[in-house]
């Protein structure tokens, strides 16, 4: 019957105009919270030395690592705002995961603004790796609820 996540979904009742609004109202907040976190300055910012502190002493391979859950969480949010509006599930798996890895490279070129910080490919990689992880679990359960 079905084999793949190609499929045409009917809008939920958990999919009004209210819910809607507010998954992207969520969507497009949790995009500033990433901007404003790659906004904050690489060496002691004297408008927040104790956040700048925080970051300054956070090892570097957990501030990488970090990108993987961030950004696996702006693909989950991206897929929930749009699965109303785009029926394909190939179409949103896809869409879900583009959005949320141009928003990553954009925010590493961003990063080039910011005093004492920079972009890496790294955190690139691993921003699309976070996106491609969440968007291949929900891949996954979406085939199980169709293949049941």
């Amino acid at each position: 019957m079905y084999q793949h996540a190609n499929i045409q979904r009917p809008l939920t009742k958990h999919q009004t105009p209210l819910v809607m609004a507010i998954n992207i109202l969520l969507t497009f907040g949790y995009m500033t919270g990433i901007y404003w976190l790659s906004s904050i300055p690489g060496d002691i910012d004297s408008e927040s030395p104790l956040l700048s502190s925080i970051i300054l002493w956070t090892p570097p391979a957990i501030q990488n690592l970090a990108h993987i859950p961030l950004f696996g969480m702006l693909a989950f949010l991206w897929h929930r705002s749009l699965n109303p509006l785009i029926k394909n599930s190939r179409l949103l798996l896809g869409t879900a995961f583009l959005l949320t890895t141009g928003f990553g490279m954009a925010d590493e070129l961003h990063q080039l603004q910011v005093p004492g910080r920079y972009a890496s490919l790294t955190d690139m990689a691993l921003d699309a790796l976070g996106a491609f992880l969440t968007i291949w679990i929900l891949s996954r359960e979406q085939n199980k609820a169709a293949n049941p």
